[in-house]
């Protein structure tokens, strides 16, 4: 009975773990509809703490380790659940929500994963109850459906009730041993990161949801200064926190992160400004989730551990993402590349063993949500230029991003607005290319440089 007990609380956790960024977003995102200050802020607070949290986390004094930060973020998660359904009847209290579940989503997913590896290799590694975890899957496309806001009291229960079933499987990774030399030391650093980071990505989303000109503009500046700092530290001091990472890993772990903010942030955007509010769901939503459940099965029959064939995959993604009838099967082959990308990514980070092996999935996050948060800001400053080029104000991009019925210019925008997103992130591919020739061509001159001196 325990055994069982244990199995569906693991399937419990794996479910939390898969959606916890998406959902919540998802829902925090229709309560923000009304475009006031009250309920665009738990958004913002979410996706803010969501993006950066992991920073803060690696900022902070703490002898935390993977296994105390699942507890943690299981802990943190209930609470932020509780709050929502209090919120259904109190709207203030979606804030505290939204902060409770924007630091589970920020660090359960992490640790989750650096603890699965480890069960993994020691042979510790818990059954799922797949039944549990297809008829939970089932429950939240039916929430999904629900459009009334009914739906935001029924996700929040079922979200406590999965977070307290997770939290039974606690004492299993009481076993879960760490030495001193396999943590790393806190770095202002990070925590500098998260605050700069923070501030820029809270004024971008609420400037955007509210339709506030000055609060873009400070992100648009703030921006500059981060770009300015970011190559002045890189030209005279030359250190960077990821050192230990090798660079054509590091360069993969960014594309990663900017593949999934051009998915979750672009995608939807572009449906919303082309197609409209209503047409999210069938056009983005669906594909993208369907794409991250196959993941996991495409990743073992057709990748094979192969990441050259990801990111065939990949580029063929973004090649039919540029054609507007086939715009919602290039985000489910994104998807599914995102998930296989992100799969490969967990398995080559594991066996780096200049990393403390704690934190090694901490250290891949933390270089693939830089990824994402760059090109965020990329994404965004692209569009406030292109909208400029053709004559227009800021205001437009901001009314253009938040209105729920398209335009005949919404629809221009889109189109020129996906153009230079997705060939910005095709270039990035195509430079992977030239990064892997190169570490091949130094592979073998090294090879040879020995074999001259035998």
């Amino acid at each position: 009975m325990k055994k069982y007990i244990l199995t569906i609380g693991n399937s419990a956790l794996s479910v939390i773990s898969s959606t916890v960024i998406v959902l919540p977003f998802m829902f925090f995102l229709r309560i923000s509809g009304t475009h006031t200050v009250l309920s665009v802020l738990p958004f913002v607070i979410f996706y803010t703490l969501r993006t950066t949290g992991i920073f803060l986390i690696r900022g902070i004094k703490t002898s935390l380790n993977s296994a105390s930060l699942l507890k943690v973020s299981l802990y943190v998660g209930t609470l932020g659940s509780i709050f929502g359904i209090i919120g259904s009847f109190f709207p203030e209290l979606y804030m505290t929500s939204a902060f409770f579940m924007g630091l589970s989503a920020a660090w359960l997913p992490t640790a989750n994963t650096s603890i699965n590896f480890l069960n993994i290799k020691n042979n510790l590694l818990l059954a799922k109850n797949k039944y549990f975890t297809i008829l939970t899957l089932i429950l939240i496309g039916y929430i999904l459906f629900i459009p009334s806001k009914n739906s935001f009291i029924i996700f929040f229960v079922f979200y406590t009730c999965l977070y307290l079933i997770a939290i039974m499987t606690l004492s299993t990774i009481n076993q879960y041993a760490v030495d001193s030399h396999d943590l790393e030391s806190y770095s202002y650093r990070y925590l500098g990161l998260f605050v700069v980071f923070f501030v820029l990505i809270f004024s971008l989303r609420s400037s955007r949801l509210l339709k506030n000109i000055m609060q873009f503009d400070y992100f648009i500046w703030g921006s500059l200064f981060l770009a300015i700092i970011l190559i002045v530290s890189k030209l005279f001091f030359n250190r960077s926190p990821q050192r230990n990472v090798p660079n054509l890993l590091s360069y993969i772990s960014i594309i990663n992160g900017a593949l999934g903010n051009y998915l979750f942030l672009f995608a939807s955007l572009y449906v919303a400004g082309y197609y409209g509010h209503h047409d999210l769901f069938n056009r983005f939503y669906i594909p993208y989730v369907i794409g991250i459940v196959t993941a996991p099965i495409i990743n073992k029959v057709l990748v094979k551990n192969n990441q050259h064939t990801i990111f065939i995959i990949l580029f063929v993604g973004l090649i039919m993402m540029l054609f507007r009838p086939l715009f919602s099967w290039g985000v489910l082959s994104l998807s599914i590349t995102k998930g296989c990308l992100n799969l490969k990514l967990n398995q080559i980070y594991m066996r780096q063993n200049k990393l403390p092996s704690d934190k090694r999935i901490w250290v891949k996050n933390t270089i693939q949500s830089t990824g994402s948060i760059i090109y965020q800001f990329i994404i965004m400053i692209t569009g406030s230029l292109i909208v400029s080029d053709n004559n227009n104000s800021i205001k437009e991009l901001l009314d253009v991003t938040s209105q729920k019925i398209p335009s005949s210019y919404s629809r221009g925008l889109m189109i020129d607005w996906n153009h230079v997103t997705t060939t910005i992130l095709l270039i990035m591919v195509i430079f992977y290319y030239f990064f892997l020739l190169r570490n091949i061509y130094q592979s073998k001159k090294m090879k040879s440089d020995n074999s001259l001196r035998r």
